[in-house]
């Protein structure tokens, strides 16, 4: 009888597998895109008290998988770090000294390297009772001489794409924390840098006198790979005071809710500024102002893609509509949410390089009354847009079909000669002869 042949011990799998094990236990809804992706949601309303929670189980997955072996904490150290919200000057001061020991154990850049988004400082998402709410400081706010800088943490993260400044909380203990951040000049290349959402208001300037546009210009202009500029800005030359890098495809404009009734016009400083070859993407999330008409009217001839973010109760009316598309001669996409903003019917003007619509249709978030829907279809069906060629539908819920006045419409479209299809593709079951 011959004996077993001896056993070999299996393998221990090879790094690249054990990271796509660990990209599924710490998965996150958070998203990564840096390029401009049709009716991407603003960051608020994608967080909530349950994302927060979510949040929090991805980092204590990441803290146990680090604690398990040497093997697994150089594997998961990459998720633990990737992306990083910062709420107040206790999470920033654990960071830092995290990052300066990695730095000074590891070399280079240490754990800062393994960034890639960066949030400060991060919104919460319940009211906090033991924050104090008066009296607000203003500028000049004393500041600790110490403390961490904003440019501290971006020379720390060489490696960042990703970067977000939240509009603030109104309470002491955040407006102090972020006017020291903002106390020195940003100084160095983001070489990586591609996405910046920069959201601010009239009051920031009580607060921070100018060191708050400071730092955003100076971030912008030493970002020479940005590729997403999302700007919520009271200031009426927010836009003209930057030099937009040539590498920008999409930039996002928004107001806040402190807005400005300074009748300032944009004024061109430098024609450096206004030299963005590659800007394509235009996304709005309110009318605009005659200061920013001015820009569309400057690069409006490169823009492919206009679309009219997420707004309910807005209304875009014909004249407005008209100043904004008679200035983008070559616009090949327009892309909105039914009714929300609502938009009237263009009167005697057309827009013949418009070949493709895309309707975002979402009940949970927003359900147009029939008038206003009757209203939505003229648009369409008028003649504002004679080369109409296809409309795409972003309707997970094939909401629109279910409506008498959506089959209607996309029925009479047909006949015209439009094709429709859902954004995965397919095409919605619509019989010509009835």
């Amino acid at each position: 009888m011959t004996s077993p042949p001896p056993t070999t011990p299996t393998p221990y799998p090879p790094p690249e597998i054990w990271r796509q094990i660990f990209r599924f236990a710490t998965r996150s809804e958070t998203s990564y895109d840096v390029d401009y992706l049709p009716f991407q949601p603003i960051q608020e309303l994608l967080e909530t008290s349950a994302s927060h929670e979510q949040e929090c189980l991805r980092l204590e997955t990441c803290l146990s998988l680090m604690l398990v072996s040497q093997h697994f904490r150089a594997v998961a150290v990459e998720f633990m770090y990737e992306d990083v919200r910062i709420f107040d000057a206790r999470g920033l001061e654990s960071l830092m000294a995290g990052l300066y020991r990695s730095a000074k154990e590891d070399g280079a850049n240490g754990y800062g390297s393994y960034v890639r988004r960066l949030e400060l400082p991060r919104r919460r998402t319940k009211f906090q009772p033991d924050t104090h709410n008066l009296p607000f400081p203003t500028h000049p706010i004393p500041c600790d001489p110490d403390a961490p800088r904003l440019d501290d943490i971006l020379w720390l993260c060489p490696r960042l794409e990703i970067l977000i400044r939240p509009c603030l909380r109104l309470d002491a203990e955040n407006i102090t924390f972020w006017s020291t951040l903002v106390g020195t000049p940003v100084v160095g290349c983001l070489s990586r840098l591609m996405r910046l959402e920069w959201h601010e208001s009239e009051l920031d300037s009580r607060f921070y006198g100018t060191n708050n546009a400071h730092r955003l210009r100076e971030i912008v202009s030493q970002a020479p790979n940005l590729r997403y500029l999302f700007l919520s800005s009271d200031r009426q030359n927010s836009l003209a005071d930057l030099s937009l890098p040539p590498s920008l495809r999409t930039i996002r404009i928004n107001r806040s809710h402190f807005q400005s009734s300074s009748p300032k016009r944009f004024m061109v400083k430098s024609r450096h500024a206004l030299y963005v070859p590659n800007f394509r993407n235009l996304v709005l999330h309110t009318t605009l102002p005659s200061a920013l008409l001015d820009f569309v009217a400057t690069t409006g001839h490169q823009l492919r893609v206009l679309e009219l973010a997420f707004a309910p109760q807005m209304t875009f009316s014909s004249n407005q509509m008209q100043r904004l598309l008679s200035r983008c001669p070559l616009l090949e996409e327009l892309a909105y949410y039914i009714g929300a903003p609502e938009i009237s019917p263009l009167v005697e003007f057309q827009s013949p390089s418009v070949k493709r619509v895309r309707l975002k249709i979402n009940p949970d978030e927003w359900n147009p009354c029939k008038p206003v829907l009757r209203g939505q279809m003229e648009v369409l069906e008028g003649p504002s847009f004679p080369k109409l060629e296809e409309i795409i539908l972003h309707d997970p819920t094939r909401w629109f079909m279910r409506r008498d006045l959506g089959k209607d419409l996309l029925r009479r479209m047909l006949r015209r000669g439009c094709t429709v299809r859902y954004e995965d593709g397919s095409e919605p079951p619509i019989a010509l002869s009835t």
